[in-house]
């Protein structure tokens, strides 16, 4: 009888399953959540973007027709950058051989 005993208080009591299990935040902590919800969802967003136009990129097919077009603006975004930079560099190149020149040196 008193193993029954025993056994009865070594039981836990059970959680609760219903009802909510937390309350939401209010003022500026909810502001403050609002906030990193939306900054979470941005990053998200470019990640996606970036992971398609990677996959895009090297040949892979897509059935997600949103993100196919998502891969290939990055891509394209992406590539215009590279043309600027690599444009630039050549431009300055260019510029520093016209003032050699200009200054008597052959080039």
């Amino acid at each position: 009888n008193q193993q029954a005993k025993k056994k009865k208080y070594l039981t836990k009591s059970k959680k609760v399953t219903k009802g909510r299990k937390e309350y939401s935040a209010k003022g500026r902590k909810a502001n403050a959540a609002k906030e990193k919800a939306a900054t979470t969802k941005a990053i998200n967003v470019k990640n996606e973007t970036a992971v398609s136009a990677r996959a895009v990129g090297a040949g892979d097919r897509f059935f997600l027709t949103d993100l196919t077009d998502k891969g290939k603006k990055k891509l394209n975004e992406m590539e215009r950058e590279r043309n600027k930079k690599e444009d630039r560099a050549t431009k300055l190149s260019d510029k520093l051989r016209d003032q050699l020149r200009k200054l008597g040196r052959d080039v």
